[in-house]
């Protein structure tokens, strides 16, 4: 299924809560490509991710899709936009993994209306997208923290939506299954086209796979652009407080933390 691009812009966002404030003059993510969001513990990266994902209340004005203007959307129509893979999903009830994926077809559905071939059609493609074509079946219970995050991703590629935007999605993985969750992700953006922002803990990890970076600090960007011009020795050193080295090789580059 091709997509359209959208491309993200965000201006004079403000947001706080307690004693945090995510305050943001002017940023943009770029269309069809995958931006990674980093920074420490506790500089905004979820909050920012959710303010993007319409999932907080915003001022009217501050987060546009292309020319859309998401404060003043209505849910039915963010979801045609937007899809949103929290870390983790808790379930009332204990669905299979198809059902669970159909229902990402629910902005696609007009009031009481059920899902359609189609729809359950979408569903099935997507499960094979993201390598689960056999799990359709099964009890989501049943499942391994990997498995369900790509459940997870099939839900919202059912969805259908041309943004794609993931909360820590490699978190509590293994080495192993966290790179083929972002393997993943870099063909949803190079074979689907999609706008993707993710955030992440893990720095080399998102050098890696990310073609922007937005690094974040007390809810502030302090850097944003090409992950080499954004992951110098001297901003990491600032933003995490630690020591470190930085490595090119093949043309990647690596951050070696001194202990």
């Amino acid at each position: 299924m091709d997509e359209t691009q959208f491309l993200i812009e965000v201006k004079k966002l403000r947001f706080s809560y307690d004693s945090f404030q995510l305050d943001i003059d002017s940023l943009s993510f770029p269309a069809g490509k995958i931006t990674a969001i980093i920074g420490p513990n506790g500089a905004g990266k979820t909050t920012l991710l959710k303010c993007l994902a319409g999932l907080l209340p915003i001022e009217k004005k501050t987060i546009f899709y292309d020319s859309q203007d998401i404060a003043r959307l209505k849910e039915p129509a963010r979801a045609r936009i937007i899809g949103y893979v929290p870390q983790e999903h808790s379930l009332a009830f204990n669905y299979s993994v198809l059902e669970f994926v159909v229902m990402g077809r629910a902005a696609h559905l007009s009031l009481f209306s059920l899902p359609s071939s189609r729809d359950f059609e979408s569903a099935h493609q997507a499960l094979e997208f993201v390598g689960l074509s056999s799990f359709a079946s099964r009890p989501l219970s049943e499942l391994s923290s990997g498995e369900r995050r790509l459940v997870l991703i099939a839900r919202s590629l059912a969805q259908e939506t041309p943004v794609l935007l993931l909360d820590e999605p490699t978190t509590f993985l293994d080495i192993r299954h966290g790179l083929e969750i972002l393997g993943l992700v870099r063909r949803l953006a190079g074979q689907k086209g999609k706008t993707i922002v993710l955030t992440l803990h893990d720095i080399n990890q998102a050098a890696q796979f990310a073609d922007n970076l937005v690094m974040i600090k007390q809810g502030k960007v302090v850097a944003s652009g090409d992950p080499f011009r954004v992951l110098t020795e001297e901003l990491l050193e600032d933003v995490y407080g630690v020591k470190v080295s930085l490595l090119d090789l093949s043309g990647r580059r690596f951050i070696v933390i001194h202990s």
